[in-house]
């Protein structure tokens, strides 16, 4: 299962992240991230490079990449160079014009939850947007997890705001989303589950889950809460930057109101995780992403 993992280190490399339990529910450790320092100077070109770089990963699993791959090399005599070229290019005409948030978010999160769940990507999303005659809807990241003693399913929410502040906001929707992504995911997976869009290792898992002969499943949900941060961050050093932005996401878990969980199942609240990743200068990114992949 492990092979069917996409390479995300070199862009966790320049994310600077720690796990903890903050004032919030569930009680368990989440995690806080960002845009990696290096002591006085942020690495977002890096960052945002690395990030496009797992575009076609994204899009188009192992298998499917080698296929354009091998084809395109027979239309270019072999030049490699023009082929992988051929490829990324297809991948970029994949996303949707205007939506470089919505888009920003779901291949963000597409690479925390294989790189901090270790989940490799079951359901390609971003593939059903462009194809004639779906309609998307659902989770933003269906991933599967195989250990010991569970199939561990995992639903993603990837919710981000450029412009105004609006954790609270992003927060709230992300909440709200999960809830309902449980609970309509077997319908979803009925829409595309004999499609071209289940990775091939894992069809059987697919459709052993949907005729209900998969055992021991448990579902995790990731929520990703990516937004535009307005406080400034303090420090002379790369400690003190990072304590400072720890300190900030603390101080955002604290402002969510313990009423917004009221009437969440308890056997869903326990389940999800939180992805808090405040940017600065949020639009800027988002316009270089938009330009970087030709949206």
């Amino acid at each position: 299962m492990e092979e069917l993992l996409s390479h995300t280190k070199s862009l966790i490399n320049h994310v600077y992240w720690f796990k903890q339990e903050f004032d919030i529910e569930p009680k368990k450790e989440h995690i806080g991230s960002s845009i990696q320092w290096t002591d006085i100077a942020d690495r977002k070109n890096d960052f945002l490079q690395e990030l496009v770089n797992t575009v076609v990963s994204w899009v188009y699993g192992r298998a499917k990449s080698k296929k354009i791959l091998d084809e395109r090399l027979k239309v270019v005599s072999g030049d490699h160079g023009n082929a992988y070229s051929f490829l990324t290019n297809q991948a970029f005409s994949k996303f949707r014009p205007g939506h470089p948030q919505g888009q920003f978010g779901e291949l963000l999160l597409f690479n925390f939850i294989q790189f901090f769940f270790e989940a490799v990507p079951l359901l390609r999303k971003q593939r059903i947007t462009t194809s004639i005659g779906h309609e998307r809807f659902g989770a933003d990241a269906v991933h599967f997890k195989k250990t010991t003693k569970n199939n561990i399913i995992i639903l993603g929410e990837s919710k981000c705001y450029k412009s105004d502040y609006r954790f609270k906001a992003a927060f709230e929707n992300s909440l709200n989303s999960i809830v309902n992504t449980v609970q309509n995911f077997n319908q979803e997976l009925d829409l595309y589950i004999y499609d071209d869009f289940i990775e091939p290792e894992l069809e059987e898992v697919a459709v052993k889950y949907k005729t209900n002969e998969l055992e021991d499943v448990k579902f995790e949900m990731v929520c990703l809460i990516a937004y535009n941060e307005k406080k400034a961050i303090d420090g002379k050093n790369e400690t003190e930057i990072k304590n400072s932005i720890k300190t900030i996401i603390e101080e955002r878990f604290q402002s969510i109101d313990s009423k917004k969980f009221i009437g969440i199942d308890d056997r869903i609240l326990e389940r999800i995780n939180y992805i808090v990743f405040p940017i600065w200068q949020l639009d800027n990114l988002l316009e270089n992403f938009e330009n970087r992949v030709g949206i």
